[in-house]
């Protein structure tokens, strides 16, 4: 069959496929060139929405930080009762705002890949009284009694940031979500070259049923909560911290019953260098 077709059939027909390979050709260079315009755009968005970060950074923390340091010597100076009264409210304005604009930062960079670790030497024991210290005013006006264990004495590696958002996050929630006059139990250990919290609350409950969601962004499930007086708050606290526990290659997960809720975080040790002991 093929003997019949002349040679001026068979050119045409190669010159043809040539034809179209070189269409394809010139498409995929196109789609190609249109790929590397795209990915590049992305590049600079990237790098714009990281610039922008950092710049919405410094221009809250750098003022909040001096209205924290300015609240703090406040403080010390003695007034009449109701100044007093005053400067204290203030002063648990600003900690609750710089709570909840720590927060909203740390989403952003979880958001933007921008959450890597630090290591360094960590005092848990003064970490933990920092982050007490910071809702002490929610702490006495519900009198709540913290029992605090810490059963280890080892040096500690770890991040301090990402430790400190984790513990204010879920302290915070222990304090709001307690029943007045109750216990807020804090418990620090190593296990298995594991360093657990748990925290525990009597209070308010997350029921079973919200497990698989409460990590998420956002997500509230206080409906009707008899331990806080309104419901504050991003619904991010809980995202947060489960995004930093990952990225210190560690696990989060909590138990409750009628009264009960405890939350428990386990955080694998690193190996503490000769610069860092």
């Amino acid at each position: 069959m093929l003997k019949n077709v002349s040679d001026d059939v068979l050119l045409s027909e190669v010159h043809k496929r040539f034809e179209q390979k070189n269409e394809t050709l010139q498409e995929l260079e196109f789609l190609t060139k249109k790929l590397y315009d795209l990915n590049e755009k992305l590049r600079e968005t990237d790098k714009v929405k990281g610039e922008f970060l950092s710049l919405i950074k410094n221009v809250f923390n750098n003022p909040m930080s001096s209205l924290l340091n300015l609240s703090f010597m406040m403080q010390k100076n003695s007034d009449s009762p109701k100044t007093q009264t005053m400067k204290a409210l203030l002063d648990v304005e600003l900690q609750k705002l710089n709570f909840q604009l720590g927060n909203i930062f740390t989403a952003a960079e979880i958001e933007a890949g921008e959450i890597g670790s630090y290591f360094s030497v960590v005092d848990v024991d003064a970490l933990l009284d920092e982050v007490l210290h910071t809702f002490h005013a929610l702490i006495e006006d519900k009198m709540l009694t913290i029992e605090k264990n810490l059963l280890f004495d080892e040096p500690i590696v770890s991040d301090a940031k990402k430790l400190n958002t984790i513990l204010l996050n879920l302290i915070s929630n222990a304090c709001e979500y307690s029943f007045r006059g109750k216990t807020v139990y804090i418990k620090v250990f190593v296990e298995a070259k594991t360093l657990v919290f748990e925290i525990g609350n009597t209070g308010d409950v997350i029921d079973k049923e919200h497990k698989k969601e409460i990590f998420n962004r956002f997500k509230k499930v206080d409906k009707k909560s008899r331990a806080r007086e309104s419901v504050e708050g991003l619904g991010l606290g809980l995202s947060v911290v489960n995004a930093l526990v990952e990225s210190l290659d560690g696990e989060i997960d909590y138990t409750s019953t009628e009264t009960l809720t405890t939350f428990r975080v386990s955080l694998k040790l690193q190996a503490l260098s000769v610069s860092e002991s």
